[in-house]
C-alpha cells in the first residue's frame, strides 16, 4: 500500500454525499475519500444535507458526521429550481440557445448552493492543502472555486451538453489550479471547449477485486436464464427508456428467451405486457449488486452523458461483455481501448451486437475477460492514487 504525504490534507466539496446516494460524481468522491483515508490521509468532505438531486430538499441533519471513518460536514442546501423564471432560463440553456451572463449565473447558482458551506470554505479552507470540487455544474463548485483558486482543483465530470459551453462554466474551469479528468475522452472534450492549453490530468477512479456469487442472486430473485443488466440512475438523461424500447423490440422481432434487469435509483415505466421479462429491482446492497453483475449475461450502458461510467467498469470486473452507446465518446473509448464490448449507434446495431454475443458464447467470455484485464491494469488503486498525487503535485 502506497503512503501519502503527511502534508496532504484534502477537502472534497460535493453537493451530495453518502452510501445511499446514486450518482457518478458522488460515488467518485466517496470512493476517493475512503481510499485516501485507508492509506493514512486525513480527508474531510463538505457537502449539503440534500439526498435527491431533483428536489435538493434537505434530508440529512446538519453538522459533522463520520461515514466509514471519513469526516463529513453537512450544510443546508438552497435551491430555486421550482422558480418559474429560473426554470425558463434553464430550458433556454438546455435547448442550446444563448442567454446573457447575468442569467447564466442566476441559473447556475439556483440549481443548488449553500451559503453556510461557502462560508465554511472562507473561514476554514486555508487549513486544507488542496480543495477538490466536483462536479462542474453546481453553485457549490462555482462559488467554492472562487475562494482559494490557487489550491483548488475541479473534477468536472464533463459531458458534451449545452451547460458545458456556458461562459460562467468556462471562467470557473480556467480559474483553478488544475482540472482532474476521469477519462481521455473527457479531457479531449475539455480541450475542445476550453482550449489546448488547459492545466489538466487524467486520473480516473480505482477499483478493488470484488467478491460475488451469481448463484446467490438467482436464489434471491425469481429470475432465470440470460439477462441484460442496467445499473445506475433510471431516467431519460441516462437513456433507460431507450434501452427498454430496444429490448422490447428485440424480443418482438426475435422471440428470444431473454430478460432485462434494472437496478439503481429512479422510477421505471415498464409496459404491462413486459412485466414478465423486465425486472425492476431498485436499490440493492453492495453485495447484492455485485452478485447481480455476476449473474448477468451482458451489461448495457445506453447513456450518452458519461465522463467515466463506474458501472461499466464494475461489470467488467465481473467478466461481463458490454454493449454501450456509440454516441458516448467516453464509453465507446473504453470499449475500443479494452476490447471488452460492442458499441451501437441505432437499434439495428444493438440487435446485431446482442445476437452475436448470445450466439457466440466464447466471444462473449473473451470480451468480458478483456474488460476485466483492462480495469485491473488501468484502474487499480495504486495506479490511480499515483496519478492523483501527480496531478495535485503531492510528493
Amino acid at each position: 500500500m502506497n503512503s501519502v504525504s503527511s502534508d496532504f490534507s484534502p477537502l472534497f466539496v460535493v453537493p451530495r454525499y453518502g452510501e445511499d446516494i446514486v450518482g457518478g460524481a458522488e460515488e467518485l468522491a466517496r470512493r476517493f475519500a475512503e481510499e485516501l483515508l485507508r492509506r493514512g490521509t486525513p480527508v474531510t468532505v463538505a457537502t449539503t444535507c440534500a439526498r435527491d438531486h431533483h428536489t435538493w430538499s434537505n434530508h440529512y441533519p446538519e453538522g459533522s458526521h463520520l461515514i466509514n471513518g471519513v469526516r463529513v460536514i453537512r450544510f443546508k442546501a438552497e435551491t430555486k429550481i421550482a422558480d418559474h423564471e429560473i426554470g425558463r432560463i434553464g430550458q433556454i440553456i438546455a435547448s442550446g440557445e444563448k442567454v446573457d451572463e447575468k442569467d447564466e449565473k442566476r441559473w447556475l447558482l439556483s440549481v443548488v448552493s449553500s451559503p453556510d458551506l461557502i462560508e465554511f470554505l472562507r473561514l476554514e479552507g486555508r487549513a486544507f492543502s488542496h480543495i477538490i470540487l466536483l462536479p462542474y455544474l453546481y453553485g457549490t463548485t462555482y462559488l467554492g472555486a472562487q475562494i482559494y483558486p490557487e489550491k483548488s482543483y475541479i473534477i468536472p465530470c464533463l459531458h458534451d451538453e449545452p451547460y458545458a459551453y456556458l461562459s460562467s462554466v468556462r471562467e470557473t474551469l480556467l480559474s483553478v489550479k488544475g482540472l482532474i479528468f476521469n477519462s481521455n475522452a473527457e479531457m479531449s472534450l475539455a480541450k475542445n471547449i476550453l482550449g489546448e492549453g488547459i492545466q489538466g490530468s487524467v486520473v480516473g477512479l480505482g477499483f478493488s477485486r470484488p467478491r460475488y456469487d451469481a448463484a446467490a442472486f438467482f436464489n434471491r430473485y425469481p429470475i432465470r436464464g440470460d439477462f441484460i443488466l442496467y445499473a445506475g440512475r433510471r431516467e431519460e438523461g441516462k437513456q433507460t427508456p431507450l434501452l427498454i424500447r430496444y429490448f422490447r423490440r428485440y424480443l418482438l422481432e426475435t422471440g428470444g428467451d431473454l430478460s432485462l434487469v434494472l437496478i439503481g435509483s429512479g422510477k421505471v415505466g415498464i409496459p404491462y405486457d413486459s412485466l414478465a421479462v423486465i425486472h425492476d429491482l431498485g436499490m440493492l446492497t453492495q453485495r447484492e449488486k455485485w452478485d447481480c453483475y455476476a449473474a448477468s449475461f451482458v451489461f448495457c450502458q445506453p447513456s450518452v452523458n458519461e465522463s467515466f461510467s463506474i458501472v461499466l467498469l464494475e461489470s467488467w470486473l465481473c467478466g461481463k461483455p458490454c454493449i454501450v452507446n456509440g454516441q458516448c465518446a467516453v464509453t465507446a473509448d473504453h470499449v475500443r481501448r479494452s476490447g471488452g464490448g460492442i458499441a451501437f449507434n441505432n437499434y439495428e446495431e444493438f440487435a446485431e451486437g446482442l445476437a452475436l454475443l448470445l450466439e457466440n458464447r466464447s466471444l462473449a467470455y473473451a470480451l468480458g475477460e478483456a474488460g476485466r484485464r483492462y480495469v485491473l491494469s488501468e484502474y487499480n488503486w495504486d495506479s490511480v492514487i499515483a496519478r492523483l498525487k501527480k496531478a495535485l503535485g503531492v510528493p
